[in-house]
């Protein structure tokens, strides 16, 4: 158990950290959680939101259960705001270095950088195809075979299973060697 917080006599216990998003979900703190969840404390804003995450997909039914009166648009923003605090909160699964395949148009490379959010502007945004959530990790890939560098989120890319090293023509730029699976960084400063 990490911490207790009190507040308007409910008291939210978090049985775990904020990474890991596992706790013992209670359907009758459900009406407290939601009074609580725009609170201005950063802290019991976060445990409220771990909270609702710990009912897992189980939320939705949980609140239409729980209030028949809260509205249907009510109940997806709250499925929203807990869906975006889970993944502002992930870590991202790749680093510099590592190796990934675009899940939907296969391509492989190799992660640059890493940005913990979508740091393009809404211009570029409207403009990609996919449009996946913007509040998770995205990654500068250089795309194997070609000249190109893409921006890429991290529901969309997967490790990639496949040997072999990048051919790209800025890969001496930031990396120095392939080392089994991962390109190891080499000493020049990169550009920024």
């Amino acid at each position: 158990m990490q911490v207790g917080v009190s507040a308007n006599g409910v008291t939210l216990v978090r049985f775990h950290s904020f990474s890991t998003h596992t706790a013992m979900a209670d359907i009758k703190q459900l009406p407290h959680l939601l009074v609580l969840i725009d609170d201005e404390s950063e802290e019991i804003r976060n445990t409220v939101l771990a909270e609702l995450a710990a009912f897992g997909d189980e939320l939705g039914a949980a609140l239409a259960a729980m209030s028949p009166d809260l509205p249907a648009a009510e109940q997806r923003e709250i499925l929203k705001t807990v869906a975006c605090w889970l993944r502002a909160g992930a870590d991202p699964f790749f680093a510099p270095g590592d190796l990934v395949r675009h899940a939907r148009y296969g391509y492989r490379g190799v992660v640059v950088s890493v940005d913990l959010t979508c740091q393009a502007d809404d211009s570029w945004y409207q403009r990609n195809r996919t449009q996946p959530d913007r509040e998770q990790p995205w990654y500068h890939v250089l795309v194997d075979g070609s000249r190109t560098a893409t921006y890429a989120a991290q529901s969309s890319l997967e490790a990639d299973p496949g040997p072999g090293e990048i051919a790209h023509p800025l890969l001496a730029f930031f990396f120095d060697r392939l080392e089994g699976d991962k390109y190891i960084r080499n000493d020049r400063d990169w550009p920024g």
